[in-house]
């Protein structure tokens, strides 16, 4: 057995010239943190007091919201797989809370009074985190929240969309 210490590797430092991302002062940052935080914490209370997941949550209150629609419109409004929004239409339909028509052409989806009963306690909750998610925020804070939300994901396409090579030759990416 080898009893000598190995030296500790020395901390690389970076030149002052590389850029590096202030995750601070990096907006995505942000972003990506509130929204695995608010969504893991969802997950949990609705499994412990529901008995369902964050994906059933939201396309019962889409569906709420916006009356019968078919997977593929669900799946398109709530940005999700359409594996896991048809797993999860499966589980829905499996505890009677959600009944998938039967027409050829498109299977809408609607809520049952059991599906609607669960949706309002769901609602409950939803409102009482975003208030304490909120909470110091006026009225008018809100809304241009939500406003500077509502750009960005605006741009979101426009973000998808770049291409790495054109920013490594250092052209500026443009709308």
């Amino acid at each position: 057995m080898n009893t000598k210490s190995q030296p500790s590797p020395s901390p690389v430092s970076r030149p002052s010239s590389r850029k590096v991302i202030d995750r601070h002062l990096y907006v995505p940052h942000y972003l990506v943190v509130l929204a695995n935080g608010m969504e893991r914490g969802q997950s949990r209370i609705y499994l412990k007091h529901f008995g369902i997941g964050i994906n059933e949550a939201r396309i019962i209150t889409v569906v709420a919201h916006s009356g019968p629609l078919t997977a593929a419109e669900i799946s398109e409004i709530l940005v999700m797989n359409k594996s896991i929004t048809s797993r999860s239409m499966q589980l829905l339909e499996g505890r009677g809370l959600v009944t998938v028509g039967d027409s050829p052409r498109s299977r809408p989806i609607t809520l049952t009074d059991e599906g609607y009963a669960l949706h309002d306690r769901i609602v409950a909750v939803s409102l009482a985190r975003e208030a304490l998610l909120l909470d110091g925020f006026s009225p008018n804070e809100k809304t241009i929240v939500l406003g500077y939300l509502a750009r960005m994901a605006s741009n979101m396409e426009l973000a998808n969309a770049i291409d790495p090579l054109a920013v490594e030759r250092g052209e500026t990416p443009t709308a």
